[in-house]
């Protein structure tokens, strides 16, 4: 589960009384009209904001803010993150920030409130009012679009379209906008983990009746070609197999168990049914269906695949590479005890936390690309505090740190940088640390003081770690550990290795 560690909030807008209106799009009667703001100005600040605006429905809503301190307003990527049933959208743009960060988007997360909108099926249902179809301009999806025009206004962007991403019932949100909105400027899109799905199909009035197929609704099979031409990712959690039966949050209708009888099932159902309709329709196919290795029912733990599927999608999701054939990988620094005060902002977001501020250092010194997706990081009392996400193997000579919070900001040596969804927990008396490949396979072992009550690793450093620095190998990936202080007088250096140290 994603929390937030901090019992204040960074917010850097206060929602203001008078409303402002900003003319942002085409006429109202179009999907495409003015969004009436009554705050924009966290669109304008970097770091953790919320805005202000007024639906079309009437009722007055905020939307969550992420803007990297790198982000480029003429043309850097917008990216709309829907909540789920929970309606925690400050734990979803949390989540999302890490992301954002790395890729240099903005991350717009509107709230959807319970207040505003009881029912779930309010949120992600927004297409009927009383008996009757709205005006597409009028559905709550539309609300993406509008936002859109009016946060490149407010901003100076000239961004043609945005990025989506949807976990749970914002994965219903996010893929019924493209269903019922054809005309959306999407550029790409996420589905994560939805519950159950409006089928791309109008064959079965048993099991493919409006909301669950396309049979009585305002569209046709022939009016999702462009949906089937964009850049779509059926996102599934491999562990996402709880059954109705388990979990109430799993629809139990006839409907529903007919496209599976769990998430996963259902996801895969879903695209199945929309790659068939495509190739009966003889429309190009851009959908990805893709499974996070070892992720259940949580946002936290397949945002970053997400992240690289969105903006970083070519070429395809590295293959996982067995521990037997990585032996180039090392686990190069370590630091259990960041420093007090701001000497201890180590991973760059400009707050100092003793369990953020924690990381691991992992280069490949081996000759040949090792793929670490579905490979787990974990310590004696959770085994997997860290799953890497889908993405790039790391080249040969390659740094990757892994922080265990926060929002990693800067550049870190040209490494690549990830963030634990569960943090990583090091414990400064004594633990062991566990890298293991996608069958739980041992790669590396490393353990320092106690070992936290385990049998210690024979890769061991003797002390504890609470030293207010780190430990790392210098000046090779293959040294012995010895603390940063003695290396080069500096607290710690993450992604800063070998020829690199002491710079």
């Amino acid at each position: 589960m994603m929390r937030s560690r901090r019992a204040t909030l960074v917010l850097t807008a206060v929602i203001a009384v008078a409303p402002v209106l900003f003319a942002c799009g085409p006429a109202a009667g179009s999907p495409r009209a003015a969004t009436m703001w009554l705050d924009d100005k966290a669109l304008t600040l970097a770091g953790f904001g919320r805005v202000a605006f007024r639906a079309r429905d009437g009722h007055d809503l905020e939307a969550h803010i992420y803007r990297p301190r790198a982000f480029d307003p003429a043309g850097g990527p917008i990216w709309f993150v829907l909540h789920g049933a929970s309606r925690d959208v400050e734990r979803y743009v949390r989540a999302a920030a890490p992301v954002a960060e790395r890729y240099g988007a903005l991350v717009v997360a509107p709230y959807f409130s319970k207040q505003a909108y009881p029912r779930e099926s309010d949120y992600t249902l927004g297409v009927m009012q009383a008996g009757r179809w709205r005006d597409p301009g009028g559905y709550l999806y539309a609300e993406i679009e509008h936002l859109f025009d009016a946060v490149r206004g407010s901003i100076g962007g000239r961004q043609t379209g945005y990025y989506l991403f949807g976990h749970s019932a914002g994965a219903q949100f996010v893929h019924r906008l493209l269903t019922f909105l054809p005309a959306a400027r999407a550029l790409g899109g996420v589905a994560a983990n939805a519950g159950w799905y409006t089928l791309p199909a109008q064959r079965d009035p048993r099991f493919e009746t409006f909301p669950y197929g396309l049979i009585g609704a305002p569209i046709a099979q022939r009016d999702l070609r462009r949906f089937f031409a964009t850049p779509f990712v059926v996102l599934l959690g491999e562990r996402d197999t709880t059954t109705a039966d388990e979990d109430e949050l799993v629809r139990g209708t006839p409907e529903a168990q007919a496209q599976g009888s769990t998430r996963l099932a259902r996801g895969r159902h879903y695209f199945a049914t929309a790659k068939e309709t495509a190739s009966e329709l003889g429309v190009p196919f851009r959908w990805r269906l893709e499974i996070v290795p070892r992720a259940a029912h949580d946002a936290g733990r397949v945002i970053a695949s997400a992240g690289f599927l969105l903006f970083d999608p070519e070429p395809s999701p590295c293959v996982p590479t067995a521990a037997a054939d990585a032996s180039g990988l090392t686990i190069t620094e370590i630091l259990a005890d960041p420093p007090s005060g701001t000497a201890g902002d180590a991973n760059g977001d400009g707050d100092r936390d003793p369990s953020g501020d924690e990381f691991i250092e992992i280069v490949n010194a081996g000759r040949e690309p090792v793929c670490l997706s579905g490979w787990t990081l974990g310590d004696v009392k959770d085994a997997e505090r860290h799953v890497f996400p889908l993405g790039r193997a790391l080249p040969a000579g390659g740094v990757l740190v892994v922080f265990g919070g926060g929002v990693p900001t800067g550049r870190f040596g040209g490494a690549e940088v990830q963030r634990a969804a569960a943090g990583l927990g090091l414990a400064n008396a004594g633990d062991v640390l566990t890298l293991r490949d996608g069958t739980d396979t041992i790669a590396r072992r490393v353990s320092w003081g106690n070992c936290g009550g385990a049998p210690c690793a024979d890769d061991h450093w003797p002390g504890a770690l609470d030293i207010a620095g780190s430990i790392a190998r210098r000046p090779a990936p293959g040294s012995r550990w010895t603390s940063h202080t003695a290396i080069d007088g500096s607290r710690f250096s993450p992604g800063v290795v070998a020829a690199d140290a002491g710079r």
